[in-house]
C-alpha cells in the first residue's frame, strides 16, 4: 500500500455489523473459539463474525483506508471478542468505550492521525453502523461524514463498497 493512495478513515461499529451479536457487553467472558470466525461463552452464547464485513474491511484497507472500531461497549468484552475471532489485525485503532459519545472517539482518532501527519477531512470519513442514533452528533462535532446505515438504507457490504468507490475513491 503506497503513499500515493488517497487516505481515508473507515470507522466500523461492531455489534450487528462486524459480528451477529447485538450487545457484546451483555455476553459474559471468557470467550472460547469453537470454529473459524465463531466464539462462545460458558452459557453457550455464540458470536459469529460477519465474513462480508471482514471482506469489506480488507478491501477498504487495500484501497487506502485507515480502519478503526467505533463501538459503545465494555472494552474488555469487545477486545476479547476481536482477539478470539482473529479480527484484531483488521483494525489500526480501537474506538471502544462504554459510553454513547462515539463522536469523541472519532475526533480523538482524527487527532492522533493529524499528529502523525495524516490529515483526514470529514468528507473522507466513512462510518458504518446498523443504527443511526449516533450520526447527528457525529456530524455536529466532526463534520459531514459519510454514513453507511448498513442493513437499512444500505442493504449489504457489496452496496457499501460501491458507495465508497463513488463517494470516497472517485471511481
Amino acid at each position: 500500500m503506497g503513499d500515493r493512495l488517497k487516505r481515508w478513515l473507515l470507522a466500523m461499529d461492531l455489534d450487528g455489523v462486524l459480528w451477529d451479536n447485538l450487545d457484546i457487553s451483555s455476553v459474559s467472558r471468557p470467550y472460547y473459539k469453537v470454529a473459524e470466525g465463531v466464539i462462545e461463552n460458558r452459557e453457550g452464547i455464540r458470536i459469529t463474525l460477519n465474513q462480508e464485513a471482514v471482506a469489506f474491511v480488507r478491501w477498504a484497507r487495500e484501497n487506502g483506508a485507515i480502519v478503526t472500531t467505533m463501538s459503545w461497549n465494555i472494552p474488555e468484552n469487545a477486545l476479547e471478542a476481536l482477539e478470539k475471532l482473529d479480527a484484531m489485525e483488521l483494525f489500526d485503532y480501537q474506538g471502544i468505550e462504554y459510553n454513547p459519545r462515539k463522536y469523541e472517539r472519532l475526533l480523538n482518532i482524527i487527532s492522533i492521525l493529524k499528529e502523525k501527519g495524516i490529515l483526514i477531512e470529514p468528507s473522507k470519513v466513512v462510518y458504518v453502523d446498523d443504527r443511526d442514533i449516533h450520526i447527528d452528533e457525529m456530524r455536529k462535532y466532526v463534520g459531514n461524514i459519510l454514513f453507511i446505515h448498513i442493513w437499512k438504507e444500505v442493504k449489504g457490504f457489496h452496496e457499501a463498497r460501491n458507495i465508497v468507490k463513488s463517494q470516497i475513491l472517485g471511481r
